[in-house]
């Protein structure tokens, strides 16, 4: 254990909190809400510093290259997840933006689980696509829970970048389970 893996997993701790705030959120309890949103933003930047620690430091472990993105997701997905059940904010995705979420981590989830069946390896290996789309998935929320307009062409972005990059994972991981078969 290194620093950096210490403030990925300060964003796994943070997770719930995040989750119960904002599933509390209802009219008039504004307290709620913007506590999902500084634990949110918090745990985002910790996504940012572990990354930008391991490169400078040179602590990059296979630990850190599984538990970041493992991090990402579930962060990711209680914020969307609990989206669905918060009918109070301003602004939220329509269901398929979230399905859309959900499915493709599932979707990378398992496929990771079935290279590894089939191969024996695990290779964890985020692009700069699934970068880019955990990046406008973190600004959605964040748009989200500050209820701006804004919120609502960045779910439509989002989601076309989550579909695209998910379809860009399963073709290189394809290529790459024919090459180890």
């Amino acid at each position: 254990m290194n620093l950096p893996n210490y403030i990925t997993l300060v964003r796994v701790l943070l997770v719930p909190w995040f989750f119960i705030a904002l599933v509390s959120y209802t009219p008039g309890e504004e307290f709620y809400r913007w506590t999902a949103f500084w634990i949110f933003a918090v745990a985002a930047l910790t996504d940012a510093l572990d990354g930008f620690l391991a490169r400078i430091l040179n602590k990059q472990t296979k630990l850190g290259r599984f538990l970041d993105p493992l991090a990402d997701k579930l962060l990711l997905l209680a914020g969307f997840v609990g989206l669905v059940y918060v009918e109070a904010l301003m602004y939220r995705p329509p269901l398929w933006v979230t399905v859309s979420i959900v499915f493709r981590d599932f979707f990378i989830v398992a496929g990771i689980l079935i290279i590894y069946l089939l191969t024996g390896n695990i290779r964890i290996q985020p692009n700069m696509l699934g970068r880019v789309t955990t990046v406008f998935q973190m600004g959605t929320l964040i748009l989200i829970l500050l209820q701006l307009r804004w919120a609502v062409p960045m779910c439509y972005a989002t989601a076309m970048l989550t579909i695209v990059s998910m379809l860009a994972y399963a073709a290189r991981e394809l290529r790459a389970l024919a090459d180890a078969t």
